[in-house]
C-alpha cells in the first residue's frame, strides 16, 4: 500500500490566497489545488449529487444547505433552516429538488428556496431518503423513529418506534423495497419500505454503527464503525442474502463517519474517519489498498463517489474534491 502526502500541507499552500465567490479560484501552481471561500462555516455535515454538472448540495452546521458550482465557485442558491445544522440531505429532482433533515426536527422538501415541511419528529433527523416511486420520504431520527411521509400532501402515512433505535443513517438497497438503517445501539436493521415492518436485525457489534451503504447489486452492506485509538473503528461487510457478518475491515484509528461503494464498483469501498483519513478498500481481499490524509480539515463527514473517478469529501473544515488516476494517485484538486 502507497501513502500520499497531502498537497494541503505543501509549503506552498500557506501562501495561497482563497477566491470569493463567483470568482476565478487562486491555484497553487506547486500543487494545483483550486480554492475557493469556505461555502458554510463550521463544520459540513452532509453532501448529495446534483443534476447539474459540476455541482453539488451541501448541507452545514450553520444552518444553510447550498447548491454549489464548485467549477466557478457559485452558490447557486441557499436553502436556509433557520440557523439550525442540517444533518441529512438527499437528492430530490424528480419530486422537486432537495430533501433535508434539520436539527430542529423538521424534514423539508424544497424547490429552490421554498420549503415543504413535514413535521413529526422530536428530536434531530439524522436521516433521508426517497422511495424509488418517489410516493414517500423515509426520515430516521434520535427519537427511535422512522416516519414515512407523501411527498404530494405532506402527511405523515405512518411511523415506527424501536426502543433504544437512535438511527444515524439509512439507505436503500437498489431493486428491492428494503431499507438498511444503522443505529447508536450498535445494530443494523431492515425494513420493508412499504410499511415499515421490521424485516431482520443483524448481530450486535461493538460500538455505534455510524453510516452505511450498498453496492448497485443490491446483495452487499457495508457499516462503519465509531471507536477510538484502535479500538472499533471498523469498515463492516454484510451480505443481505444469507443475513449474515461478512467480516470487517481494520486499520483506522479513530471512528469511521462515512462510507461509499467506489462508484461503478461492487468491490470497492471508500471510508473516512475522525482523523481525517481517507481510505479505499479491496472488500474482495479484505485490505486497505490506497489512503490518503487531508491535514487541516478534521473529521471527515460524508462522501460522493462519481463516475469518473473523483470523490468528494465534506470535513469539518470545508469540502475537498479528490480524483483518483489509472496510478493510483489520490490528488486534490478542489477545495471549498
Amino acid at each position: 500500500m502507497k501513502l500520499f502526502t497531502s498537497c494541503m500541507g505543501s509549503k506552498s499552500s500557506h501562501h495561497t490566497r482563497r477566491g470569493g465567490k463567483g470568482e476565478a479560484p487562486t491555484t497553487d501552481r506547486r500543487d494545483r489545488v483550486h480554492r475557493y471561500s469556505r461555502v458554510h462555516k463550521g463544520t459540513v455535515n452532509c453532501l448529495t449529487t446534483s443534476p447539474h454538472k459540476y455541482t453539488v448540495v451541501t448541507g452545514g452546521d450553520d444552518g444553510h444547505a447550498t447548491v454549489f458550482n464548485y467549477s466557478t465557485g457559485n452558490v447557486l442558491s441557499y436553502m436556509r433552516h433557520d440557523g439550525k445544522p442540517v444533518s441529512a440531505i438527499e437528492n430530490a429532482q424528480t419530486i422537486g429538488g432537495v430533501v433535508t433533515g434539520c436539527r430542529d426536527t423538521n424534514v423539508r422538501l424544497w424547490n429552490g428556496t421554498t420549503a415543504t415541511v413535514f413535521a413529526g419528529h422530536s428530536l434531530v433527523v439524522t436521516a433521508v431518503v426517497i422511495t424509488p416511486d418517489n410516493t414517500r420520504i423515509l426520515s430516521g431520527s434520535r427519537d427511535n423513529c422512522i416516519n414515512a411521509w407523501d411527498t404530494k400532501t405532506g402527511k405523515l402515512l405512518y411511523s415506527i418506534a424501536e426502543s433504544r433505535n437512535l438511527i444515524t443513517a439509512m439507505k436503500l438497497i437498489p431493486n428491492e423495497n428494503v431499507l438498511v438503517q444503522t443505529s447508536e445501539d450498535k445494530r443494523v436493521r431492515l425494513w420493508d419500505t412499504r410499511n415499515l415492518e421490521l424485516i431482520h436485525v443483524y448481530p450486535t457489534k461493538n460500538y455505534i454503527q455510524t453510516c452505511c451503504d450498498v453496492n448497485s447489486s443490491g446483495n452487499c452492506i457495508v457499516t462503519g464503525s465509531n471507536g477510538f485509538n484502535g479500538s472499533g473503528c471498523e469498515v463492516s461487510l454484510w451480505d443481505v442474502r444469507t443475513k449474515q457478518l461478512l467480516g470487517d475491515l481494520r486499520g483506522n484509528e479513530q471512528g469511521v463517519n462515512c462510507v461509499k461503494f467506489l462508484s461503478g464498483s461492487n468491490d470497492v469501498v471508500i471510508s473516512g474517519s475522525k482523523d481525517s483519513l481517507i481510505k479505499l478498500w479491496d472488500i474482495n481481499k479484505r485490505e486497505c489498498i490506497l489512503e490518503k490524509r487531508l491535514p487541516g480539515m478534521g473529521s471527515v463527514t460524508d462522501l460522493i463517489s462519481y463516475p469518473d473517478g473523483s470523490v468528494l469529501c465534506s470535513t469539518s473544515n470545508g469540502c475537498v474534491l479528490l480524483t483518483l488516476d489509472d496510478k493510483n494517485i489520490i490528488t486534490e484538486t478542489v477545495c471549498f
